[in-house]
C-alpha cells in the first residue's frame, strides 16, 4: 500500500513529497508540529490539537495558512484515502522557503501532514513499567510551543536509551518538569500532581484530558512543581502522551520505586480515557 502525504493542499505519495532546501523549517527549525492519534481511522481530540497548533504558531509569529475548520476537513478527506486505521497523523507547519537570513521575509508557509500506523498499545494492567533517567533541563523557556526544534529532547531520549531506560525526565532546580516526549504525573497523598504548563512544560492533550477526568473519579488535582524526592516517595508515577496514552513508571535512575505493577489511579484514569476514546471514535 502506497503511503500518502498532504502538502500545501495536494495529496501525493509520501515518497514524492518534497520541500525546498531553503525551507526555514530545514535551515532554522522555524516551525511547529502536532501528532494526532488515530483510532478506527478517526482522529482523536482533533480540535484541541489544531487549537494548540494555532497557539504554537502564534508563539513564533506565524499564522496557520488555512482556517482550522477547513484544515480539519482536509484531514478528513485525506484519511478517507489513506490506508491507516490505527496510528497517528504527523502535521508540520514551517515559515516556508526563502533565501537564508535570520530576518523574516514574505514567504508562503509550508503545511504538510501524513498518517502512519502504530503498533497496538499494551494492556496497562499487565504491562511492564517504564524506566526513567534524570537529565538536567537545559532547554529554552518556551516549551509551551510545540516547536520542531527538538534537539535537546532528542539528545535526552537517546541518552536514556543508551542507559537502558525508556524515557528521560528533565530536572531543573530539583524540580521535575516533564519528560523528553511525555508529561509526568505523581500520586502524592491521594492527590494527582503534575507541573503546570508554561516555560518548561508542554500543554499535552492527553495531560489535559486526564486533568479533566481525575476529579470526576475522586482524585483532586494539584498543578504544582514537585521535587525528585517527592517523585521517589510518590504512591504512583506515570507518564502520558498522545501516542503512548499512559505508561506507569517502575524505575527512576538506579532505583525501583516500589511498584510491581501499575497502580490503581493510573488504571482508573486509563479506563476513563479509553471510554472517551471509544465514545469519540467508535
Amino acid at each position: 500500500m502506497i503511503e500518502l502525504a498532504w502538502i500545501n493542499g495536494e495529496i501525493v505519495p509520501l515518497a514524492d513529497a518534497h520541500v525546498g532546501i531553503e525551507d526555514r523549517g530545514f535551515q532554522f527549525a522555524d516551525g511547529v508540529y502536532e501528532v494526532i492519534r488515530l483510532y478506527n481511522r478517526k482522529p482523536f481530540a482533533l480540535d484541541p490539537h489544531l487549537q494548540r497548533l494555532q497557539k504554537s504558531a502564534a508563539g513564533i509569529l506565524l499564522a496557520v495558512p488555512i482556517a482550522l475548520p477547513a484544515l480539519a476537513t482536509e484531514i478528513g478527506k485525506f484519511l478517507a484515502r489513506a490506508s491507516v486505521s490505527e496510528g497517528m497523523i504527523y502535521l508540520q507547519l514551517t515559515r516556508g522557503c526563502a533565501p537564508r537570513s535570520h530576518a523574516f521575509s514574505q514567504t508562503k508557509p509550508t503545511l504538510l501532514f501524513y498518517a502512519r500506523a502504530l503498533p497496538p498499545l499494551a494492556d496497562l494492567a499487565t504491562s511492564e513499567g517504564v524506566k526513567l533517567i534524570t537529565v538536567p533541563d537545559e532547554r529554552w523557556k518556551r516549551c509551551w510551543i510545540k516547536s520542531i526544534a527538538l534537539l535537546p529532547n532528542v539528545l535526552a531520549k537517546n541518552q536514556a536509551l543508551a542507559a537502558g531506560a525508556d524515557e528521560a525526565v528533565f530536572i531543573e532546580n530539583d524540580r521535575v518538569t516533564e519528560c523528553s516526549s511525555s508529561n509526568i504525573f505523581a500520586v502524592i497523598g491521594r492527590r494527582l500532581v503534575t507541573h503546570p504548563v508554561g516555560s518548561k512544560v508542554l500543554p499535552g492533550i492527553t495531560r489535559a484530558i486526564l486533568l479533566e477526568l481525575a476529579p470526576r473519579l475522586g482524585w483532586p488535582v494539584d498543578e504544582r512543581p514537585f521535587s525528585e524526592e517527592e517523585a521517589l516517595r510518590a504512591d504512583e508515577l506515570f507518564i502520558t502522551s498522545t501516542t503512548r496514552e499512559i505508561s506507569w513508571v517502575a524505575r527512576w535512575n538506579d532505583r525501583d520505586i516500589g511498584q510491581s505493577r501499575c497502580g490503581p489511579v493510573a488504571l482508573k484514569l486509563n479506563a476513563a480515557l479509553r471510554e472517551r476514546v471509544q465514545r469519540e471514535t467508535a
